[in-house]
């Protein structure tokens, strides 16, 4: 019932709130230079879209410490646990297809693993698991370490990683809010059961190649494997070029959580459908479900969304990725008909700044027209 009204009057807002004022292209170029260069960084980019208009995308810097090669806006960046919202976003496509359903247990999502099953899970849902409340705990160092050199395949990775959490007792409390990236390995993992394929597959046919893609170009995962570059920190604050390999990210098996890259363009593309009511990929059942806070409404987090208020925007939903190597962050503005993506290509004190300080100016530009 809260959800539902919620929606309502979410609803309601956006209806009587006017679409903000698109971003022009050479103001949003001198905010992104301005403030790359203010904060020694080595690349930093934006990308701003409204509803009915294309994205307009700018980008400053290099593409890596010691190059002498210009970012390009066409380049992709690493987007982190911004991969979170695109899979709860592929559950929900599943659930609109007949393919998955809302409020499915884990014992529902693995029913093999039923009997052996910890007590404390068999309530436990999905929307558990998207809105960070299933008590599962973090992964841990020991994971991470474990997974790098793992060679069987990802979804078997994933899977053997539920197995053993849910076997177990929870490592946290079941139903209060602790964000760990296990709850969108273990979602994986449902996900790949219930398709038989793994969770990169799915991701790329269920979204990325999906008929009605207009952002198709530019998503792969893990590290970029061309252009840009993210960067590693010492101990002493030397920045290093991080390359492309497999230290460039993290472990391939915490895919469903933030090993997503992707170019702006492409990704603010795909963020319009959240918002924009005359989707045809998003519907509304699944823009509700996916925005409306977990449990209740006195909840701020979604599904793998941050719920804050705007003075000026309104509701927005936001969130920030990182494998501490990139720096990652969006926002939803429904009421403005707007989204924001601010990139950079190392996670420092001055990255962070830089970041915060551009989405702020852009939230001040994009005031609604009445």
């Amino acid at each position: 019932m809260f959800r539902s009204l919620g929606m309502s009057l979410f609803t309601a807002a956006l209806a009587l709130q006017a679409a903000a004022q698109p971003v022009d292209e050479t103001w949003l170029d001198e905010n992104v230079s301005a403030l790359q260069e203010t904060h020694n960084l080595f690349a930093l980019g934006a990308a701003v879209a409204t509803v009915g208009q294309a994205p307009v995308v700018a980008v400053s810097g290099v593409t890596a410490k010691g190059s002498e090669t210009p970012v390009d806006a066409s380049n992709a960046w690493h987007i982190g646990s911004n991969t979170k919202a695109l899979t709860a976003l592929l559950y929900a496509r599943l659930v609109e297809d007949g393919l998955a359903e809302w409020g499915a247990t884990l014992a529902e999502l693995f029913p093999e693993l039923a009997e052996d099953m910890d007590p404390s899970w068999q309530d436990t849902t999905i929307e558990d698991l998207f809105a960070h409340r299933s008590g599962l705990g973090q992964v841990g160092p020991v994971w991470l370490i474990s997974r790098r050199s793992d060679s069987a395949a990802l979804p078997d990775q994933r899977y053997e990683t539920t197995r053993d959490r849910l076997t177990s007792p929870p490592k946290g409390e079941p139903g209060a809010f602790e964000y760990s990236n296990l709850n969108y390995i273990v979602a994986g993992a449902a996900i790949e059961r219930l398709l038989e394929i793994s969770w990169e597959k799915a991701i790329r046919a269920y979204i990325f190649e999906a008929e009605e893609s207009k952002w198709r170009e530019g998503w792969g995962f893990g590290p970029p494997q061309d252009g840009l570059e993210g960067h590693k920190q010492s101990l002493f604050g030397s920045r290093t070029a991080s390359g492309a390999g497999a230290g460039a990210d993290n472990p391939q098996a915490l895919g469903p959580a933030g090993t997503l890259h992707a170019r702006m363009e492409s990704h603010a593309r795909l963020l319009l459908e959240f918002i924009n009511e005359d989707s045809a990929f998003i519907t509304p059942a699944m823009r509700e479900h996916l925005l409306s806070t977990w449990p209740d409404d006195t909840a701020s987090y979604a599904m793998g969304w941050g719920v804050t208020e705007n003075e000026s925007l309104g509701r927005v939903y936001g969130h920030n990725g990182s494998n501490t190597m990139w720096l990652s962050s969006v926002e939803l503005a429904p009421e403005a008909e707007a989204v924001i993506i601010v990139n950079a290509t190392e996670y420092t004190d001055a990255s962070r700044e830089a970041v915060r300080e551009l989405m702020d100016r852009i939230e001040e530009h994009l005031q609604p027209v009445e």
